[in-house]
């Protein structure tokens, strides 16, 4: 999450850096701004998970979404997500926090679009890994 931010956070900013040199220097304010930002987020997660099931954050931590056959989820699975997420965060983490509480490790916004966030290679080498070691042995 924090990744993702970072890089909507440079997509603002650029946008901001247009907005404003169009409009001559002057503070942009107001809804259609808004609408812009939000659009923007928006579409940042809904590409790149309906594109490889990750963000460029989930990249890095290795991490996926999927629905709980293991296949990749429909768009309306990602827009519930996407809606379901900021309530997450909003409710002072809790929707985040459910992780744990759980049994079957899911954030609000994943029981909500019955979605799962699964590991991908690195859990997969490092089993493989440990295996090999033990049969060297």
């Amino acid at each position: 999450m924090l990744y993702d931010g970072l890089l909507i956070i440079a997509i603002w900013m650029a946008t901001l850096l247009v907005w404003v040199i169009a409009s001559g220097g002057e503070a942009v304010t107001g809804w259609l701004i808004q609408l812009v930002l939000f659009s923007q987020w928006l579409g940042f997660y809904l590409y790149f998970w309906s594109r490889q099931g990750q963000t460029l954050g989930m990249t890095a931590w290795r991490i996926k979404l999927v629905k709980p056959d293991g296949t990749a989820p429909d768009f309306l699975q990602l827009l519930k997500r996407a809606a379901v997420a900021p309530i997450s965060l909003f409710c002072v983490g809790l929707g985040y926090l459910w992780f744990y509480v759980g049994d079957q490790q899911q954030t609000w916004h994943d029981r909500a679009s019955q979605t799962l966030v699964v590991a991908t290679g690195f859990a997969t080498r490092a089993k493989s890994h440990t295996a090999m070691a033990a049969n060297t042995r």
